[in-house]
């Protein structure tokens, strides 16, 4: 049974993972008495980034925003408003020194609660000062899985350290595999050529979090039956001239480009592949080409395609769309980039001292770090602009194997059955095919449910239930000519597939009536991507466009 995921980009806190017998306090191992708000008055929250760009900015933008809509909030009798203070960390031109873990050590006198984070490795080096004082941080950017995992293996002292955003990068190339196959369905529909596999560029930054995105969606791609190169393109997050790069790949002669990048290199990509591909479909992760501004510094921007965690008049939850209005209002018409999930952060963390803290016989509202953390694992929250959910606790004996593209993980926790049925109860009525000839009922199988990619403190994903409900998802986008300008449409999820059910619930009943032929569940699962243990996928959020690939294809059709 395949594993699949996708990004783009979508925020909420799914949380848990408890190791028995850990109830001790964090950095020191000693359970810490309650805690007094720093600032009497006032909730302080840290965001930590790098801002002097949009990555940090928006994650600052995001935090602000929720303290200005939730303004006063009371705990027992106090009224409280929430403050934001922005802490510069540089991780896009310095991940990992020494000046941001000085200024996350000296923030952390004047804060309560810390979120934010972009480049892994800067968070991995600055947030130990913040375990160190027992404090709860939200990663709000990094997507490396080790960073959440340090939960599973030290909880003692990582309890603190939860997922706001994105996901991990074992869901996002599951993501990223998925909405490339729906470009290739689409040209295969559309130019009735059903046998045609795309030729790859694996294109992505030299960093730690792209590591294992590459290594999986190359796999992906070689399971399918596309050309990919053995080894991928790599390129500085920072690069400002990758043209020999380019001129490599053009030699290559592929259909598609796919990259991974989250830096400023998405620029220089966008303002240039064109000058060496004119005629390539740009296709992955490019958090530069989230920016409203995108088109105005990359000459070659429409066409793209990207995972994305918002776009405009695309409603994920029923809040996203005063979120999104709210957000333009005070930033002259931009739309958010995926940090700005920050919002949503800085609104649990709210909720938590709401329901966690008390008021101590001085007046002073006070909590206990713990107990914090007891809350954050225990809720799920639903106010949110995006999708939202929440994570099991590990039973402590449930073990499977995970085989990723370059490493075996052998005997690592793993969800039992319970667990999965109860965030995935429609697996009951599942059937799945291993071949073209064959269908069987789903079975539980604890390879499919280890960690990772379900880590602990981190985001969950998929449909949750036959309802249309989902777990943690996000978008893809393409930038689209609409009326002489180029303009953000969401293109997936969408339903694309003539002929099938856009709803689970009516999927479901087909598949468990066995309307389907062993064969037909076989694509749906293997070959096109809508059907799996996660959920079905021919589905779109309300709000969403359709895939311009007619320049792209009509390219193609000169190719063959």
């Amino acid at each position: 049974m395949k594993k699949i995921i996708f990004l783009i980009i979508a925020t909420l806190l799914v949380l848990g993972l408890v190791l028995p017998g850990c109830d001790g306090g964090g950095g020191g191992g000693v359970a810490w008495p309650d805690r007094e708000l720093k600032t009497p008055g006032k909730l302080t929250i840290g965001v930590t980034g790098a801002m002097g760009y949009d990555q940090g900015l928006h994650a600052l933008y995001g935090a602000q925003l929720a303290a200005d809509t939730i303004g006063t909030f009371t705990v027992g009798t106090k009224s409280l408003t929430v403050k934001i203070v922005s802490v510069e960390t540089n991780e896009v031109l310095n991940p990992g020194g020494a000046g941001g873990t000085a200024a996350v050590s000296a923030a952390i006198d004047d804060c309560d609660f810390m979120v934010g984070g972009f480049r892994t490795e800067g968070v991995i080096v600055y947030r130990e000062p913040i375990m160190t004082a027992n404090m709860t941080f939200i990663n709000c950017g990094a997507a490396t899985e080790i960073l959440q995992n340090a939960v599973l293996t030290d909880y003692d002292r990582y309890k603190y350290f939860f997922k706001g955003t994105p996901m991990n990068e074992f869901q996002l190339s599951e993501n990223q595999a998925k909405l490339i196959t729906m470009l290739v369905v689409m040209v295969q529909g559309g130019t009735g050529n059903t046998t045609y596999k795309p030729t790859i560029a694996l294109l992505t930054e030299d960093a730690e979090w792209t590591r294992t995105s590459r290594e999986n969606a190359q796999a992906k791609f070689i399971a399918k039956g596309y050309a990919v190169r053995s080894t991928p393109w790599l390129v500085s997050p920072t690069a400002t001239d990758i043209g020999t790069t380019l001129n490599d790949i053009a030699s290559y002669d592929p259909d598609i480009v796919y990259c991974i990048f989250s830096g400023p290199v998405g620029v220089t990509y966008g303002n240039t592949v064109g000058d060496y591909m004119p005629n390539v479909m740009s296709c992955g992760i490019n958090v530069e080409a989230q920016r409203q501004e995108f088109p105005s510094v990359a000459k070659y921007a429409e066409g793209m395609v990207f995972l994305d965690g918002w776009a405009p008049g695309v409603n994920m939850t029923a809040n996203t769309a005063g979120f999104l209005a709210d957000f333009a209002a005070a930033h002259s018409g931009k739309w958010p980039i995926y940090t700005a999930a920050t919002y949503d952060a800085v609104g649990t963390l709210v909720e938590a001292l709401q329901s966690e803290g008390s008021v101590n016989v001085d007046g002073a509202v006070q909590y206990k770090p713990l107990d914090i953390v007891d809350y954050m694992e225990a809720s799920v929250r639903t106010g949110t602009a995006s999708t939202s959910g929440v994570y099991p606790v590990w039973d402590g004996v449930t073990e499977g194997d995970y085989v990723t593209y370059a490493k075996t993980y052998n005997d690592v926790p793993a969800l039992n059955v319970d667990q999965v049925l109860d965030l995935y109860p429609w697996l009951t009525q599942a059937k799945y095919s291993p071949d073209a000839v064959n269908t069987y009922n789903w079975t539980y199988n604890s390879d499919d449910w280890t960690m990772p990619p379900f880590t602990p403190h981190d985001l969950n994903f998929g449909m949750r239930a036959a309802d249309g409900s989902t777990w943690a998802t996000g978008i893809g986008s393409q930038w689209q000519d609409v009326g002489g300008n180029l303009e953000k449409i969401a293109i997936w999820p969408k339903p694309f597939y003539p002929g099938i059910p856009t709803d689970m619930a009516t999927f479901l009943t087909y598949v468990g009536m066995d309307i389907f032929t062993p064969a037909q569940l076989y694509a749906f699962e293997e070959l096109l991507g809508i059907w799996d243990q996660y959920g079905y996928w021919n589905w779109q959020y309300p709000g969403t466009g359709t895939a311009d690939i007619a320049s792209w294809a009509g390219w193609l059709v000169t190719k063959w």
